[in-house]
């Protein structure tokens, strides 16, 4: 079933349902009708409104109607192909249903029309990382990086980037540079922990799972991690 028909599917079903008794009718579908047919009443007199589209998209998303919401948002933007938050709102509704090329190409129209929101930068890289496109991944981080260089989930997905292409000086640095700019983004820790046991720099990974420990707490996840991994690496004799 197209999208398409699933919108008018889904508007036929809220249209035959206002003559019913809704008495026992869960809430959130009460609303969820009631918001919607707000807006379809608005589109009747301004059927190329890119802004009632853009509201009916959101309305569905909140609801968790997410064919009808890429139906909405789809032509809003075709309607006003520059807006971004639109694009940002596909390229999230892509991700969730876990179309990764969609949500790229959305993620890099919302970088085009906005091109100065660090996040956006930040999650059409991870996009691509998981697309298995580790330079457009690094491009796309390095973008962030020139917006706010301090930025520590962005670093800490560079790192993790270089780690993967063995750019192992520059993932180094990248984790550091995360945990200073936040001695609290604890992925960062790990990342370069992982990094230290797949190099066999034991001395450095066991300076640093004591930190993890002492930083985190021996309970916290991170701790319990460092706890065991000293424990393994006592047991091998390293």
């Amino acid at each position: 079933m197209s999208r398409v028909k699933t919108w008018g599917m889904a508007v036929l079903l809220l249209t035959v349902a206002c003559g019913k008794d809704d008495s026992d009718e869960d809430p959130a579908r009460q609303r969820l009708r009631t918001e919607v047919l707000t807006v379809h009443e608005a589109l009747k007199t301004l059927p190329n409104s890119p802004i009632l589209h853009y509201q009916l998209g959101q309305i569905y998303r909140k609801y968790g109607v997410n064919d009808s919401a890429l139906v909405a948002l789809e032509r809003c933007v075709e309607l006003y192909p520059p807006f971004a938050q639109a694009h940002q709102q596909l390229a999230e509704t892509y991700f969730e249903a876990g179309d990764l090329q969609r949500s790229e190409a959305a993620w890099t129209n919302t970088a085009t029309f906005e091109p100065g929101h660090l996040e956006t930068w930040n999650n059409l890289g991870y996009v691509r990382r998981q697309l298995g496109n580790l330079a457009g991944a690094e491009e796309a981080y390095l973008t962030a990086l020139n917006i706010d260089s301090a930025f520590a989930e962005t670093l800490n997905n560079l790192g993790q980037v270089y780690r993967e292409q063995q750019h192992w000086e520059q993932a180094v640095e990248c984790f550091h540079k995360a945990m200073a700019a936040d001695p609290t983004f604890r992925g960062a820790y790990i990342n370069l922990a992982r990094l230290y046991e797949e190099r066999d720099e034991l001395d450095a990974e066991r300076e640093l799972l004591i930190e993890i420990r002492e930083r985190f707490g021996r309970t916290s996840r991170e701790g319990r991690y460092a706890s065991i991994r000293l424990e393994e690496m006592s047991i091998g004799g390293s």
